[in-house]
């Protein structure tokens, strides 16, 4: 598992977005749901859902006060620049902290929507000099 983050900034102030199992904890428990059922749920609410997972996160892990709702998480990902979001994407995308199966139904509802293919990191390592 890739630990990758982005400092974007949200409510004034910048945070670390980051994607794990912590995020995905607080995911399954906000939703009531167990792992092997993130596979069921809607991939552009999962999106916003994990996202909020992970702000919420990184507020937990360094102590301080979650000063946000959903709410507020979805209406800044909807006023959001398509580059942060890709970036944010992009990132989520490197974990791989999802199983196989979600990610490549994922993988598959994202080139539905933008019409073009995402390469899977895992085949762009294989394909790289020095790696096996």
């Amino acid at each position: 598992m890739v630990n990758e983050t982005i400092k974007i900034e949200f409510k004034g102030r910048i945070r670390e977005l980051r994607f794990g199992i912590g995020p995905t904890r607080i995911l399954c428990e906000d939703l009531g749901i167990n792992p092997s059922e993130m596979q069921d749920l809607d991939f552009n609410l999962f999106l916003q859902d994990i996202i909020y997972a992970s702000l919420k996160f990184e507020c937990l892990l360094n102590g301080m006060e979650v000063d946000f709702n959903k709410w507020e998480v979805y209406q800044w990902i909807t006023n959001m620049e398509q580059t942060t979001f890709q970036q944010i994407f992009d990132i989520f995308i490197k974990t791989r902290v999802i199983g196989k199966s979600i990610y490549d139904r994922f993988i598959k509802e994202l080139e539905k929507t933008n019409g073009e293919k995402k390469p899977d990191p895992s085949e762009e390592k294989k394909n790289k000099p020095g790696t096996t």
